[in-house]
């Protein structure tokens, strides 16, 4: 399952979209890490749906192990600068914060 921050979920929320959030996942071809998307969208057959922290994620079957313990978080980067960052330990070039 993945996990948010109570950051990323206020953020999420502060949207106001009534649609559930579709977390996705790709392999980037240049680096062999993955690249994160999110956007809001309508369930599929092929898709699990669950909530967390009242926000409620979509994910395709397929990519449930991918994503599995993944936590995104929505952080300051440089000076006032916000973005989501997602640490998911599934990711071959993650490394954990505490390193």
């Amino acid at each position: 399952m993945i996990k948010l921050t109570e950051d990323a979920a206020a953020q999420i929320k502060s949207s106001g979209s009534d649609s559930p959030l579709r977390v996705a996942v790709t392999q980037h071809a240049s680096h062999n890490g993955f690249q994160y998307l999110m956007g809001f969208d309508e369930q599929k057959e092929s898709d699990s749906l669950y909530e967390v922290r009242d926000v409620k994620i979509i994910v395709a079957n397929d990519l449930l192990d991918i994503l599995n313990g993944m936590e995104i978080d929505y952080v300051e980067i440089e000076g006032e600068d916000k973005q989501f960052i997602f640490k998911n330990p599934n990711d071959p070039h993650f490394k954990s914060p505490t390193e």
